[in-house]
């Protein structure tokens, strides 16, 4: 008998421009250790959020840490705009 195995796939958090936007926008008017707790409770949820939809838990955390970087490049590229 021949078990079939699954992979889910979600559309990957970066490419979401709303929650990026919201999230970069949140942390900008946030500093130091309140910044940090808000991306901290933020990732765990979008963590939990995407084991919840059948996310591997390796590639959960390689959506999160993705979003994260495309995050700061936000906040970076609004930065040098002005």
């Amino acid at each position: 008998m021949d078990l079939v195995s699954s992979t889910v796939k979600a559309f990957p958090l970066y490419r979401r421009q709303k929650l990026l936007s919201d999230i970069a926008s949140e942390l900008q008017s946030r500093q130091g250790e309140e910044a940090s707790r808000y991306w901290r409770e933020t990732a765990k949820g979008l963590l939990q959020l995407l084991n919840d939809q059948g996310v591997d838990p390796l590639a959960a955390q390689d959506e999160v840490r993705t979003l994260l970087y495309a995050v700061l490049a936000e906040i970076e590229s609004k930065a040098a705009t002005g």
